[in-house]
């Protein structure tokens, strides 16, 4: 599916508090369909309360999220809201006792009648949220007999099943190993590009984020200091200054971004055994 330049979320001069602080100030995000857009900065920046803010999760002191129609994202219910954006928080508890089908099958409570929880189009969407995400085969499965790759892609799934046009992803690839990285990575990619799925997706990897996004924001202090490609946005002296750490980010012959601290910075001197030997 080709994308469009047209937005599907803008969050616009948004400001989030916590007590009489702002974590967030005047941010701007911008999700568009088949693209994926990572938010990236040090712990404490304001990436993740950004994201649970334009999903409704965290309360917006200032500022609007407008939806691909114009309409105001703060005017609409909960139920329409979650038909038209999904959000898959960082960790949440794994229920004891159902299937895959079962846990894939919540996200469609939206669309269903709210007095005779009637969905017509709900067994199709859950078999193709099944299959995009390779889990038709586990479907009968319990789901606390997984591995962590395998429950998060159950989680996409089920928000897969919400059938929305934007998808939020908190650290997707929190707690998981290299191979269930990679296949996260891989669909969510295939979301986007396959699908025209719009999605923002909070990364710490920064080579994941160069590797995955079609647009990097960066965020710093709760302000947005870098927003637009990975070629642009990931600047090696902006990144040094953001992470208050030297980081080079060299740019390969085939457009590849690799960010990395050069290896002196994480060498020791060396000490002799005596020296290192208690008193």
């Amino acid at each position: 599916m080709s994308a469009s330049t047209e937005p599907w979320l803008h969050a616009r001069q948004v400001s989030i508090s916590y007590g009489n602080d702002d974590v967030v100030r005047d941010a701007e995000l911008v999700l568009t369909p088949g693209r994926v857009t990572a938010l990236v900065g040090p712990n404490g920046s304001g990436k993740s309360t950004l994201l649970r803010g334009v999903a409704r999760l965290q309360r917006i002191r200032t500022g609007t999220v407008a939806l691909r129609d114009g309409r105001d994202a703060a005017a609409l219910s909960s139920r329409e809201f979650a038909r038209e954006v999904a959000m898959l928080a960082q960790s949440r508890p794994t229920p004891v006792g159902i299937t895959v089908r079962d846990a894939v099958e919540f996200g469609r409570h939206p669309h269903r009648s709210r007095w005779r929880g009637s969905d017509p189009d709900g067994a199709a969407r859950i078999e193709h949220a099944l299959r995009l995400t390779r889990l038709l085969d586990r479907s009968g499965d319990m789901i606390d007999e997984l591995s962590g790759g395998q429950l998060q892609r159950v989680w996409i799934a089920s928000a897969l099943a919400q059938h929305t046009d934007v998808l939020l992803l908190d650290e997707p690839t929190n707690h998981l190993d290299l191979r269930y990285q990679v296949e996260v990575l891989e669909l969510i990619r295939e979301l986007a590009d396959d699908h025209g799925i719009a999605v923002g997706a909070v990364l710490h990897d920064l080579n994941q984020a160069a590797a995955l996004a079609d647009r990097v924001v960066v965020l710093s202090g709760g302000r947005v200091v870098a927003d637009g490609p990975p070629a642009q946005a990931l600047d090696g002296d902006l990144l040094s200054d953001v992470f208050e750490i030297d980081i080079v980010v060299e740019h390969s012959d085939t457009g590849v971004l690799h960010v990395h601290v050069p290896r002196q910075l994480l060498r020791r001197p060396a000490r002799s055994v005596e020296a290192a030997r208690p008193a």
